[in-house]
């Protein structure tokens, strides 16, 4: 499923002494299969646009049209429900999204509320907690019983549940240890893998580098830039000057540069990095 925006705005307060725009005039195309990363500045307008991709915001003004369901500040779609179905949204703290007594009970809510039979929804729920990496016999656990990183994994596995053409995913990795993270980037790469759209807002330049092929750089609401990963990554002043960290291996790139080196700035691993330091020193 493919997204589109053609001028979109959304103003939170409107019409109040509190009236600040969130999004400007936003023109933007995410494509069907992409793994696509958000990044920018804390209000830059991220979350706010991501939100406007299942319907949980409206637009303000203009519009936003995902596969053949177009949203604007004027109509919305009669099947609602549907889009949101399609369009899977994770949450920071996607734990806090557990109410139900047990984990299978939490899985199969939402494909249950589309329409899935009981039967058919419980055999869907050991399929997406093997997903997650997580065995059947979590099926009757009580979701509380876990610790913060299983937590997520099974509200991750309650969207999956809907099998969503599309999962945003909102700093999804915030608050857990670094195996944990890489289990999830991990996780979301295979997805990736079967064909899905993903959407990834992050502040770790890192993951943005080693996982996504596409990345769009918000600032004050607008999209300022969009394009390949290595290609938007190569103007490295560019991100420093909008307060954005660098990975750590763009930084190293840049250290060895300053001390003679001529390393491609797109390089986003340790072996290629390796490969080309060779090829200078002993080429």
């Amino acid at each position: 499923m493919s997204i589109t925006c053609k001028n979109l705005s959304h103003i939170y307060g409107e019409k109040t002494p509190f009236e600040y725009y969130a999004l400007k005039n936003v023109n933007l195309d995410i494509q069907e299969g992409s793994f696509t990363a958000i990044i920018g500045q804390t209000g830059s307008g991220k979350s706010t646009f991501i939100q406007h991709i299942n319907a949980l915001l409206l637009p303000t003004d203009g519009q936003i049209t995902i596969d053949k369901y177009t949203i604007s500040s004027k109509e919305k779609p009669e099947k609602l429900k549907q889009l949101r179905k399609k369009s899977g949204l994770v949450f920071q703290f996607p734990e806090y999204q557990l109410f139900e007594e047990t984990i299978e009970k939490d899985i199969i809510f939402g494909p249950m509320n589309f329409g899935t039979s009981e039967e058919e929804a419980k055999e869907i729920a050991k399929k997406v907690i093997k997903m997650v990496g997580l065995d059947e016999t979590y099926l009757q656990k009580s979701p509380f019983d876990l610790s913060g990183g299983q937590k997520r994994r099974i509200a991750i596995a309650g969207i999956l549940a809907m099998d969503p053409d599309i999962l945003v995913l909102d700093e999804p990795t915030a608050g857990l240890d670094p195996q944990g993270i890489r289990e999830m980037m991990d996780l979301f790469k295979s997805i990736h893998q079967l064909g899905k759209t993903v959407i990834l807002v992050t502040h770790d330049m890192n993951h943005v580098l080693e996982y996504c092929n596409e990345v769009i750089v918000m600032n004050e609401g607008c999209v300022e830039r969009k394009g390949k990963v290595k290609d938007v990554f190569k103007d490295s002043d560019y991100l420093l000057n909008l307060g954005i960290d660098l990975p750590l291996i763009t930084n190293m790139i840049i250290v060895l540069n300053k001390k003679g080196f001529q390393l491609d700035t797109s390089i986003n691993n340790i072996d290629d990095l390796v490969e080309a330091l060779g090829g200078e020193l002993y080429g």
